[in-house]
């Protein structure tokens, strides 16, 4: 924005990173020659987020390449990893025309802060540079693509989502691979329960929906309501819906979950399978970095781990498919646009793309040669799911991408009541299709 990009000499003193978010504005973008300067909300150094830590490192190298052009200022932002207050954090800043330069918000939060209309389309910069618009993965600009054709973010990571599993529990009940059907896994659940042991970790949120998105993504008819008709309706009448969200409950009923499964925290079910409580838990590639390979997992635990595609409910196996987050902007003169596109152009490299992949586990949004990709020391457990993946019968997206924004705050409000059988399948479809409807 015209308020925020600043142009300052090349020999300007660096601004602090840690200065905040409500400290970006800054003066005119009219004196030519100079160091362009634009703000970033989610670059900034972080110990814990590995994604957060590769645009802090990402953001430092292209300060360095374009140095006396452009310069990225990174913000301190407490919202710039996800949670419940991210959206309503930016809808307000975009009520004040305050949105930062560059940031990231996941599918379903871009969808319901384009709505402000203070979010640039990077439609025009994709048809201006056809070689770079063609560099991304096919589908991978879907879920970040508005009702008009406009494309809202630049996608970060184009990851499937599988389903971590210890091979050691599994084979301790006749299982040498993961179960390829829902019956069989239930069979295999039914015997962990008898040997004390917990089957699934879940946490009422991100897993759970991780979860109910497979055993419906499974079903014939399943992709048709995960990539449209979620977006709106009653879907109590559903017969996909109700048969998975029916199923899912049961495990609870039958024992074959975590008794706190209704945290809304992922790391409880983080912890259940860390601890080798829980023989299996589903989550992204990063699940490996941020969990499986830290001092909180059992001993030899990464090694007991296998990733795998969902079962399906005959023969037929599925995989989540996301674009993860995205990167946005607020910017809306004539140079932060310029500087911002430099930045996407560069972190949408394939040699960013790649490092990525390394720093992170996640898989890259674009094109990246075989060859790269085959020296690179890539993480074998997500490189093993994205080979599986692509052999899987059924592909389909988060419930986040095209669902209601309101979904996740409504599901966590009312899933325990519903397992817990406070109402019944009927009665909360429709309170959750009503409920996240209204809090788009």
């Amino acid at each position: 924005m015209s308020a925020r990009a600043r142009r300052t000499t090349a020999g300007a003193i660096l601004v602090s990173a840690a200065l905040t978010l409500s400290a970006c504005a800054g003066g005119s973008a009219e004196e030519q020659g100079d160091e362009i300067v634009v703000t970033c909300a989610t670059c900034q150094e972080s110990p814990t987020d590995p994604f957060l830590q590769y645009n802090f490192e990402a953001a430092t190298r292209f300060n360095e390449q374009f140095a006396g052009q452009y310069r990225i200022e990174m913000l301190n932002n407490a919202n710039a990893g996800s949670s419940e207050d991210r959206l309503q954090y930016y809808q307000r800043l975009a009520l004040a025309d305050d949105l930062p330069d560059i940031f990231q918000l996941n599918s379903a939060e871009i969808a319901a802060l384009s709505e402000t209309g203070e979010l640039h389309d990077f439609t025009g910069n994709l048809d201006a540079d056809t070689a770079w618009a063609e560099s991304f993965q096919p589908g991978s600009l879907d879920a970040l693509t508005g009702d008009d054709g406009q494309v809202w973010a630049i996608p970060q990571q184009r990851d499937p989502i599988g389903t971590y599993w210890n091979t050691e529990l599994w084979g301790s009940v006749g299982f040498d691979e993961f179960p390829t059907t829902w019956d069989a896994f239930e069979e295999g659940a039914a015997a962990l329960a008898e040997q004390g042991e917990l089957a699934l970790a879940l946490d009422g949120d991100w897993a759970t929906m991780l979860t109910w998105t497979n055993l419906i993504g499974t079903q014939p008819g399943g992709v048709d309501f995960l990539t449209a008709e979620i977006a709106g309706g009653d879907w109590s009448s559903n017969e996909v819906v109700v048969a998975a969200t029916e199923r899912l409950r049961q495990w609870h009923v039958d024992g074959y979950v975590n008794s706190d499964a209704f945290s809304g925290d992922f790391s409880n079910a983080a912890a259940a399978y860390l601890s080798g409580d829980a023989a299996t838990v589903p989550n992204g590639p990063w699940f490996v970095k941020t969990n499986l390979q830290t001092e909180a997992a059992a001993e030899g635990l990464y090694e007991r781990t296998g990733y795998a595609v969902s079962p399906g409910w005959d023969d037929g196996q599925g995989i989540i498919v996301v674009s993860g987050a995205g990167w946005v902007s607020g910017a809306t003169d004539d140079p932060s646009q310029e500087a911002v596109m430099a930045f996407m152009r560069f972190v949408t490299s394939p040699e960013e793309a790649l490092t990525q992949a390394v720093e992170t586990g996640a898989n890259p949004a674009v094109v990246v040669p075989d060859a790269d990709l085959e020296s690179a020391d890539l993480e074998p457990l997500s490189a093993g799911l994205v080979l599986a993946a692509a052999e899987a019968e059924f592909s389909y997206p988060h419930v986040r991408v095209f669902g209601p924004a309101g979904f996740g705050p409504a599901w966590k409000n009312l899933w325990p009541a519903y397992v817990n059988g406070e109402m019944d399948t009927g009665t909360f479809l429709s309170r959750l299709s009503a409920d996240a409807s209204a809090g788009s």
